[in-house]
């Protein structure tokens, strides 16, 4: 150990971060979170850090990878676009780059970047609406090649939608000059809060131009430093290499993606083999058969898919090792895949030299590993130094048939033919050949198993094709047909407690300790509210509650409600009122004032009240003190009182006394009548119940 140094800015403090690193020239580069909760993004290369907080600079980052490359390295990430928060939010895949001899500015940028730039990566379909794939996911390293007639220096790079989207991936390539291009373009800016992401206008950029690498950037003039500090990022993108993505899928997501590149074929071509790790355990062999004749054209081949993990496993990472020296073993490579808790080794090819019996089924995989060898009369892998010999060995990997050998029986060749994606058995059938149409069209895909093995070497092994799962059809309908079983089963549980459990009638009462029930109190629940004010000379007439006598049942709660003693008919009728009666009940005679002498029924309501109040507006009439009857009495007592001012019940039973009735509790029948200026009410005596009818009353002169 040279020197200890401190984590912070160097590591992030939750494995979960997404974060990266690079070596170069004694000093690490990093690009990661500086804070416990992550909230403190930072490209840091001691002492030099990104602005704290500075959503220009950073906007909540993903780092994906780094790679250094002349004077600049690069970082790749993806971030909430700032650029695009008047429009909502979303998430762009980006590349930035500092400069290797950037030593910070005077004064307060002297811990700053001075050459930070960033761009945006687009990988999407074209189209008048183009569909991106915003988010990437991990990148190869740089790999220089031959495509067409231009010589190139690539990046691979995995892009997914995000996870709130429709689910698709893409495979697209970058290429190091365009990236070049792009920040040596036009910076981006926003002049006011609300106006648009514009270019900025060559005129207003300093020199010398910020983001270049200079001798001393401590000798940088403000105007630079302050330019650059508020202009980070570039208006153009850097665009697709071939125009479009290589590889497109939609049933899942790539996670990781490893490149064997320039591999030779006997015709003299070199073509990019990529390997792409998916979340469900997968790794997808596949190649772009126009690499080699043309930059612009894209004609993605899945040769194989094997199936390296159980599909509840995501590939983490992937690589491609090859020989390091003669004699151990790996002459023709091996494909590292890695898990969270496995590694796996498996080869490069599954040639079968066994099992592909003729030359056209060896020249249709379009697997740049493989080819018909004319001398052994099989097909076999392109290893050693004879491997490049076109006249012995037969491959075409643009288009899969050669001319001096018959297409295959077992797969019908075609532009839109498109074979069956592959999953490790134990057998290799005939018509694995057979073009399947669940594929997307332009694809050759052909059916390998992993089944050859190797003494010696790593071991290669696959895992077999997990059972399959219920579908979500099936899920639903067991759901509902649970929760019906559930209510059903609560239904009859209850009604069964129901029965069992039932309580006497006479437990539900609300008065359990009274001996009879206050009907006007059920009536009227509000019963405490204030009684309404009378107005002078205004008449109420009411009548109270017939008491039935005691049944032998003393302590019952329903006495009352008990059948009373025979009575006759014309004497006792509690409530007239029929069944179908639509009318307002008027059972306690509080809506008898405007029937005049109507109110004289026979109704089992005996004593009859009028008052005639005298005097202010605002004077109340007292509560009722209730009389009990002597349950021997054989009739009922009944008194009236009546105003001797000079008017009849008719007269004064009159509108006023509809529009405000007393609430049968609101007069006493023991209380006095309040005092007024008027002569006092005289208190005549009625006949009882059964006597001859009480004669008229006839008010004093």
């Amino acid at each position: 150990m040279i020197k200890e140094k401190g984590g912070q800015a160097r590591c992030p403090y939750d494995p979960q971060h997404n974060s990266t690193f690079v070596y170069v020239e004694g000093e690490l580069y990093t690009g990661t979170v500086a804070d416990f909760a992550g909230m403190d993004p930072i490209i840091y290369r001691e002492p030099l850090q990104t602005e704290q907080y500075d959503s220009m600079s950073l906007n909540a980052p993903n780092f994906v990878s780094s790679m250094s490359q002349g004077d600049f390295v690069y970082f790749f990430f993806r971030e909430t676009a700032v650029e695009y928060i008047n429009c909502g939010k979303a998430v762009y895949s980006r590349v930035a780059r500092v400069c290797k001899y950037d030593r910070g500015g005077p004064h307060r940028f002297r811990n700053r970047w001075t050459s930070f730039l960033k761009s945006r990566l687009n990988c999407s379909v074209t189209g008048d609406f183009p569909f991106y794939f915003n988010e990437i996911q991990s990148t190869t390293e740089l790999i220089s090649g031959q495509y067409g007639s231009l010589s190139a220096q690539l990046i691979y790079g995995t892009f997914t939608t995000p996870v709130n989207s429709i689910s698709g991936s893409a495979v697209c390539a970058f290429s190091l000059q365009d990236i070049t291009d792009t920040f040596e373009g036009n910076f981006k800016e926003q002049s006011a809060l609300n106006s648009n992401w514009l270019p900025v206008q060559s005129a207003k950029v300093p020199e010398p131009r910020p983001g270049q690498c200079v001798n001393d950037s401590r000798t940088l003039p403000d105007l630079t430093l302050n330019f650059i500090n508020t202009h980070s990022l570039m208006d153009e993108s850097v665009p697709s290499f071939f125009g479009q993505p290589i590889v497109i899928r939609t049933s899942f997501q790539f996670t990781q993606i490893a490149v064997d590149p320039q591999v030779k074929t006997p015709g003299g071509k070199t073509y990019d083999v990529l390997f792409i790790g998916t979340d469900n355990g997968k790794v997808i062999k596949a190649v772009n058969a126009e690499s080699a004749d043309s930059h612009e054209k894209v004609s993605p081949v899945v040769i194989e898919e094997i199936q390296a993990f159980p599909s509840t496993v995501p590939v983490r990472g992937i690589k491609v090792v090859r020989a390091s020296q003669a004699g151990d073993g790996l002459e023709d490579g091996r494909l590292v895949v890695i898990a969270d808790s496995q590694v796996q080794a498996l080869r490069l090819h599954r040639c079968y030299g066994d099992r592909i019996l003729s030359c056209g089924e060896c020249v249709a995989l379009q697997d740049p590993y493989c080819a018909w060898d004319k001398v052994e009369g099989k097909c076999r892998a392109l290893v050693g130094p004879a491997a490049t010999d076109a006249s012995r060995f037969l491959q075409s990997v643009a288009t899969g048939i050669h001319a001096s050998c018959p297409p295959s029986k077992g797969l019908n060749k075609d532009a839109s033919s498109v074979g069956a994606i592959s999953a490790n058995q134990n057998k290799f059938p005939q018509d694995s050949m057979i073009p399947s149409k669940d594929s997307q069209g332009g694809e050759i895909i052909n059916i390998m198993h992993d089944e050859e093995q190797e003494s010696s070497g790593p071991e290669v092994s696959a895992a077999d094709s997990p059972p399959p799962q219920y579908s979500v059809e099936t899920l639903v309908m067991a759901v509902v047909a649970g929760a019906l079983a559930a209510l059903l089963v609560g239904f009859v549980a209850g009604y069964l407690c129901g029965r069992k459990c039932r309580k006497d009638e006479d437990d539900n009462l609300p008065y359990p300790d009274t001996e009879y029930e206050y009907f006007e109190q059920r009536q009227n629940v509000n019963r405490l509210a204030p009684e309404p004010k009378l107005l002078p000379q205004e008449e109420v007439t009411y009548a109270e509650p017939v008491l039935v006598p005691q049944p032998s049942k003393m302590h019952s709660p329903k006495g009352t409600m008990r059948k009373p003693p025979p009575t006759p008919t014309e004497t006792l009728f509690q409530f007239p009122d029929g069944y179908g009666f639509r009318g307002p009940r008027d059972n306690f005679g509080t809506l008898r004032s405007h029937q005049g002498d109507a109110y004289r029924r026979n109704d089992g309501f005996a004593t009859t009240r009028s008052v005639k109040k005298g005097g202010g507006r605002h004077r109340s009439l007292g509560r009722p003190t209730r009389n009990r009857h002597n349950a021997s009495s054989a009739g009922r007592s009944s008194r009236a009182v009546t105003a001797s001012g000079g008017q009849s019940n008719r007269e004064l039973a009159g509108p006023r006394a509809l529009e405000s009735p007393s609430p049968p509790s609101s007069v006493s029948s023991s209380s006095p009548s309040p005092p007024s200026s008027s002569p006092s009410p005289t208190l005549v005596p009625i006949a009882m119940s059964g006597s001859p009818p009480p004669p008229t009353l006839t008010p004093p002169c």
